[in-house]
């Protein structure tokens, strides 16, 4: 399953460092990402794309605070620091030193005119139902194999993205081009937030990539995110199908459908799975129908009907 929201705001990454970075919870100030990350036994985030040979960056690599603030906070190169100093000590002016490590558009120029900018695009990966039940319960050889087939599943789909989907959008989006080369930072986590056993993972999608129509002075330009929007479903259906492919292939399972909306199309569950183990670890599901009940009673207390869909 997948599932995309917006990074908008200048201090969302504290997000990502400061909770999500980290597992989903809280860290103590003035507690290091590493520290918290090795604490609650979480790999570091790691960078990903091929955009990031553009930036010196290697895939793999891991992802440090200070660059997810420069990047995914102020949309400047991970290693601005160094650059900007670099700069500074061959006697450019400050500003200058500080607008060659900006990609793109300047976020200051964007909120001059009362518009907010998009930072990056959080897609997030998380198998069905029924194989968060057999990860969480089954042993370590089932673990394994979940997890490294949904490894495979996410870098298959970030990279089907990059190649066949992605494009960058320039002057209002009146000049457009494929764009093969994404920057990511991705976080992988073993909880949500009521600390109930969920695999998933966090990929931020960075908005720059770098315009193909430049030559041998390369700009940075943003991504036509409407069109990586109208690829979700596909994108998620993929994911889908090439983790639960893996994994029943590995461990000799199958699969059998399953409704979970009436009226739409079921979702294919691993089939040893019972549906009451199902139900019992979709607890943000759960939540969702508790008060969907409570408002619409308060609905048709208030208006004598029903609310349409």
């Amino acid at each position: 399953m997948l599932s995309v929201a917006k990074v908008q705001r200048r201090n969302a990454w504290r997000y990502y460092v400061r909770g999500v970075a980290f597992g989903d919870g809280r860290r103590p100030v003035g507690q290091s990402l590493k520290a918290a990350q090795e604490m609650a036994s979480l790999p570091p985030g790691r960078w990903w794309g091929r955009g990031l040979a553009a930036l010196g960056l290697t895939a793999g690599a891991e992802v440090s605070e200070r660059q997810m603030e420069l990047t995914f906070g102020q949309g400047r190169h991970p290693d601005a620091d160094r650059i900007e100093q670099h700069l500074l000590d061959d006697g450019a002016d400050p500003d200058t030193a500080r607008r060659a490590t900006v990609l793109g558009q300047p976020i200051e120029e964007i909120e001059a005119r009362n518009q907010t900018p998009l930072l990056a695009l959080d897609f997030t990966f998380r198998p069905q139902a029924s194989l968060i039940v057999l990860w969480a319960l089954g042993d370590a050889h089932t673990r394994r194999v979940i997890e490294r087939a949904h490894e495979r599943a996410v870098d298959r789909v970030l990279r089907w993205l990059e190649g066949e989907v992605a494009e960058t959008r320039w002057a209002s989006g009146r000049g457009r081009a494929k764009t093969p080369a994404l920057v990511a930072a991705a976080f992988r986590h073993f909880e949500n937030r009521d600390g109930f056993l969920l695999l998933h993972e966090h990929c931020l999608v960075l908005n720059r990539v770098q315009r193909p129509d430049t030559g041998g002075d390369p700009k940075w330009g943003a991504l036509d995110t409407r069109r990586l929007y109208c690829h979700v479903v596909a994108a998620g259906t993929l994911y889908t199908l090439a983790m639960t492919n893996e994994v029943c292939e590995e461990l000799g399972l199958a699969t059998v459908p399953r409704e979970v909306t009436p009226g739409l199309r079921p979702v294919m569950e691993i089939a040893s799975v019972d549906s009451e183990l199902i139900d019992w670890s979709a607890t943000r599901r759960q939540q969702i129908e508790d008060v969907l009940e409570g408002l619409t009673y308060k609905y048709a207390q208030e208006h004598g009907r029903l609310p349409g869909e």
